[in-house]
């Protein structure tokens, strides 16, 4: 029997039996076989999209890293990585712990490790002529130019040359000394740009060698090297940084790191003010335009201001809600960067936690989009504004093909947003406001909020894993939540996961019946309809049953729905679906 006649059996069935088959009949076989997903699994690990935080390296030892991260869990802010910054070394690139600031810097990893913390390191292509192995590398040739030295913000040293392979088998035992500890990869900081002081041109073993190669060399062998010996690793580099070269002119924008590197990048420094925020934008757009994947910005801004504080609270959290909406969420820089330091009322604390658990929230939504976009040539960000040399005429952008961010990017709290057309759009925080496409409107946004919309008809996966974030609570950590606000017609996505198998899901609603399936999946699954009256009936028509209506969201595979009537929301939990699930809402009746 065909899975159309098998379809039409367990509609009949359900239609006649209902009650009986709800509660007492179990069908141990599926009507019908869902295929698993064809979709290749995610290109790079899930912690490129968790939140990052780093000490300055004036600040930076084992004991102020182990309660700058200390300071976090007590808050309840969830840490995902943190990086530990420049001079960590007893010489600038010679991979040998400082052992007064990192007296058991093993042990240091292993700890983050046990609390799902990951640990990257600064680093550069640079070897400082103050470095314990510089004389080496320099009696070996293992350098640019023979070894000229360049003038750089921590020094003078001199560029390992890519190009000769015993300088690299070199360079790699070096690396291998805290790769081996366990580390999961580095912070590239940007020194390749001066390869152009190698004048009148840069050399190597086998002769002439161009900065955009250089650069290449340097940012790809530290991706794929510490790959090589740990698959997990990612580095944190530039995509695209501007350099204020003449005072009152444009800032000059450099494409720094090659694009199949920078599934962490981050857009440089920048000022502590909102000129800096709109810095950061702006290269945040140029990098989008480049098409670089994945990418974000220091919060805050990484210079330091006036002041203790050397940011303002304002500033901070807008920076805070800003990265919370790029795929790279990270916080460090200058001065103070701790949020508890910015009151005495714990507002900063709680505006900031809501945030960093909204971006872990899209964790898979960030994933899938940054495989595809990697795979399409393309951006996980879509500027609104017009690719012109001056900036544009707008600060808005859509985060992939479903979510709509206006940043605030000045001081205040009124907001004009200019809402993309061809779509309604809803508002991330009370679904109960929907907007149309085309339409522009003046909002007065607090510092709790932020200008956050998702097209409506579309599927967001999510991990919720807190009640903070609107789309369920701590019974829904572990699972796939499914974000759906029905629209009329068909969506479809298929959820990329890091080695394991994709979810193809997609559901269809004419107005009246709301149908909903997904491929084989090993996570437990939430469907959250949103914007939608209590159904009478749900059907799991893979097995020809009728789900229960439960009095909460389950924290297990326990088949059922919840409504959650307050919110005008059902969440629907298929059970086991190892099989695949497949669901059927007649008269699904939405709100808008």
């Amino acid at each position: 029997m065909n899975r159309t006649c098998w379809q039409l059996v367990a509609t009949v069935l359900m239609l006649i039996t209902p009650s009986v088959i709800g509660t007492s009949l179990h069908l141990p076989q599926p009507l019908w076989d869902i295929p698993s997903s064809t979709a290749p699994s995610a290109l790079y690990p899930e912690w490129a999209h968790s939140h990052w935080v780093w000490l300055s390296s004036d600040q930076s030892t084992e004991a102020s890293v182990r309660d700058f991260v200390k300071g976090f869990q007590d808050h309840n802010i969830t840490v995902g990585a943190i990086d530990i910054d420049s001079k960590w070394s007893t010489g600038i690139n010679n991979f040998i712990w400082d052992p007064k600031k990192f007296p058991t810097a093993k042990q240091l990893i292993a700890d983050m490790h046990k609390m799902d913390i990951r640990v990257i390191l600064w680093t550069t292509s640079m070897i400082n002529n103050d470095s314990p192995n510089y004389i080496e590398g320099k009696n070996k040739s293992y350098y640019l130019n023979d070894g000229k030295q360049i003038h750089w913000w921590h020094g003078h040293g001199s560029f390992i040359d890519y190009s000769n392979k015993d300088a690299l088998d070199w360079w790699h035992k070096q690396m291998d000394k805290v790769i081996d500890m366990g580390i999961d990869g580095w912070k590239c900081d940007g020194t390749d740009p001066f390869v152009f002081e190698l004048l009148p041109y840069a050399y190597g073993k086998h002769g002439y060698i161009s900065q955009r190669q250089y650069a290449n060399s340097y940012y790809r062998d530290f991706f794929y090297y510490t790959r090589s010996k740990n698959p997990d690793a990612l580095i944190m580099a530039r995509p695209v940084d501007g350099f204020d070269i003449y005072k009152d002119f444009e800032p000059i924008y450099w494409d720094f790191a090659p694009r199949d590197v920078v599934f962490s990048g981050w857009v440089g420094d920048d000022d502590p003010d909102f000129e800096g925020l709109r810095s950061a934008l702006i290269s945040i757009f140029r990098s989008a335009w480049a098409n670089y994947v994945n990418f974000g910005s220091d919060i805050g801004g990484y210079r330091t201001g006036p002041g203790k504080l050397g940011r303002t609270k304002e500033l901070f959290i807008r920076w805070a809600q800003l990265g919370a909406m790029t795929p790279l969420m990270e916080n460090g820089g200058d001065k103070e960067h701790r949020p508890w330091k910015f009151d005495n009322n714990s507002q900063t604390v709680e505006i900031y936690r809501k945030f960093v658990n909204i971006h872990h929230e899209l964790l898979p939504y960030f994933l899938t989009a940054g495989s595809d976009a990697y795979e399409q040539g393309i951006s996980v960000i879509f500027p609104e504004a017009y690719q012109v040399l001056i900036p544009g005429h707008s600060w808005d952008y859509m985060l992939w093909y479903d979510i709509f961010v206006a940043p605030i990017v000045e001081s205040g709290s009124t907001r004009k947003v200019d809402f993309p057309k061809g779509n309604n759009w809803i508002d991330w925080f009370d679904s109960s406001k929907v907007y149309k496409g085309g339409e522009s409107h003046t909002f007065n946004v607090e510092l709790e909020q932020y200008p956050i919309y998702h097209r409506q008809g579309s599927i967001i996966p999510l991990h919720v894993s807190t009640r903070d974030t609107v789309h369920g609570d701590e019974n829904s950590k572990g699972a796939l939540t499914l974000l759906i606000h029905p629209a009329v017609g068909t969506e479809s996505i298929s959820v990329r996961r890091w080695n394991d198998v994709s979810s193809d899901i997609t559901y269809s609603y004419d107005g009246e019946n709301f149908k909903f399936e997904t491929s084989k999946h090993s996570q437990r699954i939430i469907v959250l309809l949103r914007s939608v009256e209590c159904p009478v009936t749900v059907k799991n028509s893979l097995y020809g049953t009728v789900l229960q209506q439960l009095e909460g969201n389950p924290n297990d595979e326990t088949q059922g729905y919840y409504c959650d009537r307050m919110n005008n929301q059902v969440y629907i939990h298929p059970g086991n679906n190892s099989n695949g699930a497949a669901l059927l809402i007649p008269e699904l009746n939405t709100l808008y």
